[in-house]
């Protein structure tokens, strides 16, 4: 599967202006950079997700699913948050890090709150990927 590079540069878009709207007035060029260090980041996931054989548009929903639930003004043109909350995505969802017992139990807890997050989808909205 190819990754759908304009579904990733869209959704990186999304996640700057959401982490950005609150500046006034708004600048869109400011937005536009922030959007192209988020998509260089974010392609910095793309082969160790294919090398495990995955979708590599895995890093499309992650983006998405940040721009949505976690792009909030405080963040600014920070690009820090978006670094460490991709990666710890991108590890539950392509873990490359072997678990002990203990921290391998909360996959139960994540388990359920995915159980959860998809009972509260939007009317309308697709399941994704």
């Amino acid at each position: 599967m190819d990754l759908n590079f304009h579904a990733l540069q869209d959704a990186c878009f999304a996640a700057a202006r959401g982490a950005m709207w609150d500046i006034r007035p708004t600048d869109i060029n400011k937005i536009k950079e922030l959007a192209n260090s988020f998509f260089t980041i974010a392609m910095s996931h793309v082969s160790r997700i294919t090398e495990q054989g995955r979708d590599p548009n895995i890093v499309v929903r992650a983006v998405e699913y940040l721009a949505h639930t976690h792009a909030i003004p405080a963040m600014h043109d920070s690009r820090e948050w978006f670094i460490f909350m991709l990666g710890a995505i991108i590890e539950l969802a392509c873990p490359v890090c072997s678990q002990t017992k203990a921290t391998a139990a909360l996959f139960v807890d994540i388990e359920t709150g995915v159980f959860l997050a998809r009972r509260h989808i939007a009317p309308g909205e697709a399941g994704g990927g």
